[in-house]
């Protein structure tokens, strides 16, 4: 099916407009993860003496982890308002494709988490860290980062339409388990064995290992990144068709009119 690129643009102009007219979204995407880095920031300044590598960790840690909650969340919430609101049936009526929908979402979630995460870079320069020779990685990263949070959010929407509106709170519960099954701030051998088989399928785990060595020594693995792009392009690739088929489906057994 075509995409109408005019509709997606107007989804995207609506959801700027809904966003920044709504202050309680502006302040826990722009107060919290800065206020995070902060925070983060004064702790590996503390550090600096004794684990100066161990609090500079935890703060980029931290950035990619907002980033990937921001992007992931911005497209769900954003759905979950025309859910709440019963508009979502008004906008699918209208003649925008559930394709065209997802993809406006996802549009308007990378620009403003981009936003987010320049700005958190930034400020994490005042505190130590340095990007000196670690560009490309750190591009990298985020790009990884970012397409592993939409392949999440697709899959988060699927949920929410196969289910129904009563499981909307996926949209800011499930990033946080998917988290602490990636082992952020640990090597996966941490885990229980179980988990350690889990951890190895979770689209964050060699981002977060990334990461880490990023920080410890300056450079990353080619294949540490190749595994972590693999991973986060197979949820993609997994996610789209599973919300293709949740929208189907229910339009065909009627959940659809019933869910917003």
């Amino acid at each position: 099916m075509r995409i109408k690129w005019y509709k997606v643009v107007a989804l995207i102009m609506r959801d700027f407009i809904i966003f920044f007219k709504s202050r309680w979204r502006v302040v826990e995407f722009f107060y919290f993860p800065v206020t995070g880095v902060i925070i983060w920031g004064l702790f590996a300044l503390y550090t600096r003496d004794f684990a100066r590598e161990t609090g500079l960790m935890v703060l980029v840690v931290n950035i990619f982890w907002s980033f990937a909650y921001i992007c992931q969340s911005t497209i769900n919430l954003q759905m979950n308002e025309d859910i709440w609101s019963g508009s979502l049936k008004q906008v699918l009526v209208s003649g925008i494709s559930e394709t065209e929908y997802i993809l406006a979402r996802i549009i308007s979630s990378i620009v403003i988490s981009s936003i987010i995460m320049i700005i958190m870079f930034f400020v994490a320069l005042f505190f130590g860290f340095s990007i000196e020779g670690k560009l490309e990685e750190f591009f990298y990263l985020t790009l990884i980062t970012l397409i592993s949070s939409v392949a999440l959010a697709i899959m988060i929407a699927a949920f929410i339409i196969f289910l129904g509106r009563d499981y909307a709170f996926l949209s800011w519960t499930i990033l946080q388990l998917f988290i602490l099954l990636s082992a952020p701030l640990f090597p996966v051998s941490i885990l229980p064995l179980p988990l350690q088989i889990i951890a190895h399928f979770m689209p964050f785990t060699n981002i977060f290992v990334a990461v880490r060595e990023m920080v410890r020594t300056g450079f990353v693995e080619e294949s540490i990144l190749t595994r972590a792009l693999m991973v986060s392009l197979v949820y993609l690739f997994l996610s789209s068709p599973l919300y293709l088929f949740a929208f189907k489906r229910a339009k065909k057994t009627g959940k659809l009119a019933n869910i917003g």
